[in-house]
């Protein structure tokens, strides 16, 4: 914010964060952040729905529907990392909703026995432990962003949950449509779990005691 004693009222710069923290002035391409999260944040239930249709146009519209969200997360995400296209609110909330949308789908698929339950409670707790070393970074002032381990893990979600709605929609029988399933997600779980422990070694400065 800068005021200028001959122009009257402060006037905030496009891209600007303005003084109430999570609110931010953005240019047109960059309002649709937020608004792109929350859309994609309700994919997930609605995918989880649709893949449960017994016909199979019902599960085509499952896969599709996930394909085009994911799509469209990827574009905003291009179009949120240009100079002045940001916000904190977005840094955010980006994260939750594609957390929100695949693990929904984990479940789904293990809910629909394309993999079994323990590798979507894995995958949760992964989460969770990744999400609360970044809790405990935000409470010491620090932002921990996303980095090429997270993006790939999400990326190779994304391929198994694709796969899992693809094989159910198109009906490759049931006695290989599990194992098409099963064992990429378990690699993915294996993978994202040694990029767990290694973002816990870089930031475990964060789980000293503070004062040590």
């Amino acid at each position: 914010m800068q005021e200028d004693p001959r122009a009257g009222p402060a006037v905030a710069r496009p891209g600007a964060v303005t003084r109430w923290g999570f609110l931010s002035t953005r240019g047109p391409v960059g309002d649709h952040t937020e608004p792109a999260d929350l859309r994609e944040a309700r994919t997930g239930p609605r995918d989880g729905v649709l893949a449960y249709s017994e016909g199979m146009a019902g599960r085509a519209w499952a896969f599709g529907l996930f394909i085009f969200a994911m799509l469209t997360d990827l574009a905003d995400g291009i179009i949120a990392r240009r100079p002045g296209q940001s916000s904190l609110l977005g840094l955010y909330l980006d994260p939750v909703t594609d957390k929100i949308v695949l693990l929904t789908m984990f479940f789904v698929l293990a809910d629909l026995g394309l993999i079994p339950f323990w590798m979507a409670v894995l995958m949760m707790a992964r989460e969770f432990l990744v999400g609360g070393l970044r809790s405990a970074a935000a409470s010491a002032g620090q932002v921990v962003g996303a980095n090429f381990m997270g993006r790939t893990k999400a990326w190779l979600q994304t391929v198994c949950i694709s796969l899992g709605l693809g094989v159910r929609a198109f009906g490759v029988g049931r006695a290989i449509e599990g194992p098409m399933v099963t064992w990429p997600t378990g690699l993915t779980l294996l993978l994202a779990w040694v990029f767990a422990g290694v973002f816990l070694w870089w930031n475990r400065a964060l789980l000293k005691p503070r004062g040590d």
